[in-house]
């Protein structure tokens, strides 16, 4: 007659009291150790039963924890976003759009990559970061552009400069002014040199830096002239600080930004609504590519 606790788990399991029996001696065999004391009436495990009844509630713990992590980033309760930017993506509409998702999100965790072409590709590459928001689509097979919009390049200035009364100005009354210009490792610089060659003009600015926040300072305080998307400075403008005129140069006009991603990269909802949001705020004339 079996035992009786083998007998319980047979009721309890629907199963014959052979049947669990045959179960253990072949656990017992696959282990390598006897589980259970034989000859007994009462069952007692032995160290190796001991042993595997904890690793069997530990791996079932395991799965436990590891089917609510997936629960928790399916719905964006938790997880991690990592993003990379050209630095002319820096000011109020960005910072709105990722106040908006974090309060949205809460439980995610949220990085930010101010990177030049060269360091975006790679970090897309290599799936470091999710996706990158840069000035010109990239020539790269594994990259792909999910979405793009239209953002002229515009010469920036004191709403109480003279030019900003102007609705567009060219290369000749720019080059006179004092200008505070991105580094020529930037995309900004770099499409802003090739149109004043383009019109025989030659770009020499009295102050660079990589940083928005400078170029912007530096314009605030009536010292210089900047070219940057408007939407980079849109706080001031919107404040009457600053203004954007239009500079005479078509492929100035013809900027676009793209939202860029490594190609069948699959983004979660969380993910998702991050980039619907940077579409509608930051990108609202955005199409998709």
């Amino acid at each position: 007659m079996a035992p009786r606790p083998i007998r319980a788990a047979a009721d309890v399991l629907d199963l014959a009291p052979s049947s669990i029996s045959r179960q253990i001696a072949r656990l017992e065999e696959e282990t390598g150790a006897s589980l259970i004391e034989h000859g007994r009436r009462e069952i007692r495990l032995t160290e190796a039963g001991h042993a595997v009844i904890d690793y069997f509630r530990a791996r079932r713990a395991g799965v436990d924890a590891l089917e609510g992590r997936l629960q928790d980033l399916s719905s964006g309760r938790s997880g991690h976003v990592h993003l990379a930017l050209d630095e002319g993506f820096l000011g109020p509409a960005l910072y709105d759009t990722l106040d908006s998702f974090m309060d949205g999100f809460p439980g995610m965790t949220l990085s930010v990559s101010v990177t030049d072409t060269t360091q975006m590709v790679r970090l897309l590459l290599e799936d470091e970061v999710h996706f990158g928001l840069g000035f010109h689509s990239l020539s790269h097979p594994q990259i792909v552009s999910r979405y793009r919009a239209p953002v002229p390049l515009m010469a920036i200035m004191r709403a109480d400069h003279p030019l900003a009364r102007s609705e567009s100005i060219g290369f000749d009354a720019l080059c006179r002014e004092p200008l505070a210009l991105m580094g020529q490792s930037f995309r900004i610089r770099q499409m802003l040199d090739a149109a004043a060659l383009d019109s025989g003009h030659s770009i020499a600015p009295g102050f660079t830096s990589n940083s928005i926040a400078l170029l912007t300072r530096t314009t605030v305080a009536g010292r210089a002239l900047t070219v940057l998307p408007a939407f980079s400075v849109s706080a001031e403008i919107a404040s009457g600080i600053l203004a954007s005129v239009a500079i005479e140069a078509p492929q100035l006009q013809a900027v676009y930004v793209h939202l860029l991603a490594r190609r069948n990269r699959v983004f979660p909802p969380h993910l998702g609504s991050l980039i619907e949001q940077i579409r509608t705020r930051l990108l609202p004339s955005a199409l998709k590519a």
